[in-house]
């Protein structure tokens, strides 16, 4: 018996010392993502880690910080984007997250525009800029009976106050006292910048015009030259259509009103104000108000948009005696909506022109022609009032930089039919303008 038990006991101390002990367990580390890119601008990213034990993160480059499981990445002050890793240990094992970030943007480098003016003209895609810290055509464009003084501005902020074409321009921004903003295409079509005060007023306005370009046709024997199409126009031909009528003016204002926008309907619709004499008939409140369309208060001798009219916004007033004997006594005034090198036609360029006894003027589908050889088309652009288009009178019509009483023979409209050169519409109708050149 005590040998049996002996026996048995040797057994179990045997089977006791043969049994297997335990593996260790290994090491281990897994992130949740094993790439991430990161803005140019530097973020932070906070990751989730698996790991079997206490791990260490350590970054192989000095823009990336770690900080237990948040990645931390500088902005980037390069034109390059750039890559670094962050390995993850826990004892043996190891887990690596690849860090991309994003190339600095390259700054914009922007092409001013030839000012000062009222309108600029952009040909091609591009970045520009604009001079905000003046109003329009400047200093020289001052008139003693202005409500101005000093052309010079402060503004604080720019925006966009309308556009006939979507993306037409874009990222408009106050920079350096510059309008700067980009044009992603070349797209046909007008726009309306402005520079704002700090509580969002405006204190001036700027057409843009985008186009094809333009040429000039000089009216021979004269020293004038006028441009191959109305302002703001996207064609000069007949075959153009309504794309050849261009913008349309109340005498005298700088802003123009686009017949593709129209006073309702749209995101960029017009107002219309019709608060007769009093404040809404200004020039101070047509400067801040470049959209709304006033109507015209003067019932008197202009149906003038002004309570109190000027006849010296467009730089000719036919009205002082002076200045009607001398053919050449005008200036480019403040509010003249052409751009540099250009100002409002003259009725003695279009007269001229228009030719002996009418001679020049030719009708033709869709409007009329001028000049010895129908060198000069003017579309039937007609006139905008609040209520829409006047087609009941459907006429190759454009302002004049001149003023006139109302009845005067000598008129501020260009009416261009066979026989009638002159037409005295209100001052508070839109219609279309014609450049010419202008020495300045």
């Amino acid at each position: 018996m005590k040998k049996f038990f002996a026996l048995t006991l040797v057994l179990a101390l045997i089977v006791v010392g043969c049994k297997k002990e335990p593996e260790p367990t290994k090491d281990s580390i897994k992130l949740n993502t094993e790439t991430w890119t990161a803005s140019y601008e530097g973020e932070a990213v906070n990751l989730t880690v698996t790991a079997s034990g206490d791990f260490t993160p350590k970054s192989d480059v000095d823009w990336i910080t770690v900080s237990g499981s948040t990645v931390t990445v500088a902005p980037n002050p390069n034109y390059e984007p750039r890559t670094g890793k962050v390995t993850f240990t826990c004892g043996e094992a190891t887990a690596t997250l690849t860090v991309n970030q994003d190339a600095a943007p390259k700054p914009k480098v922007y092409t001013e525009l030839d000012g000062p003016a009222n309108s600029y003209v952009i040909t091609a895609a591009g970045d520009y800029k604009i001079k905000a810290t003046v109003m329009g055509n400047g200093d020289a464009g001052l008139h003693s009976t202005f409500p101005i003084t000093s052309t010079a501005i402060n503004p604080a902020g720019a925006e966009l106050v309308w556009t006939e074409v979507n993306d037409l321009i874009t990222d408009i921004q106050l920079k350096d006292g510059y309008i700067c903003f980009s044009v992603p295409k070349a797209l046909d079509g007008n726009a309306l910048v402005a520079a704002t005060a700090a509580d969002g007023t405006i204190l001036w306005s700027w057409h843009i015009w985008s186009t094809e370009g333009f040429s000039t046709v000089a009216i021979p024997d004269t020293p004038w030259e006028l441009m191959d199409r109305n302002l703001g126009a996207l064609g000069s031909t007949a075959a153009d259509g309504e794309a050849a009528f261009g913008m349309y003016y109340q005498w005298g204002r700088k802003d123009p009103f686009s017949r593709v926008i129209g006073f309702e309907g749209s995101e960029y619709s017009y107002p219309c104000t019709e608060k007769g004499a009093g404040e809404d008939n200004t020039i101070s409140y047509s400067i801040a108000n470049p959209n709304v369309y006033i109507a015209h208060a003067n019932t008197g001798d202009n149906g003038d948009w002004l309570v109190e009219s000027n006849n010296w916004l467009w730089g000719s007033n036919t009205q002082d005696p002076g200045v009607w004997n001398d053919k050449v006594t005008s200036f480019k005034a403040l509010f003249d909506p052409c751009p540099k090198g250009y100002r409002v036609a003259s009725m003695w360029a279009l007269n001229t022109a228009y030719g002996p006894d009418n001679s020049y003027c030719v009708s033709v589908d869709g409007g009329i022609t001028l000049g010895n050889g129908g060198i000069i088309f003017i579309p039937n652009s007609s006139f905008i009032y609040c209520v829409g288009h006047g087609w009941w009178d459907p006429y190759a019509t454009v302002w004049t930089d001149q003023s006139a009483a109302w009845g005067d023979k000598d008129k501020e409209a260009f009416r261009a039919v066979p026989g009638d050169a002159h037409m005295n519409y209100p001052r508070g109708f839109g219609q279309a303008v014609r450049c010419m050149k202008h020495a300045e």
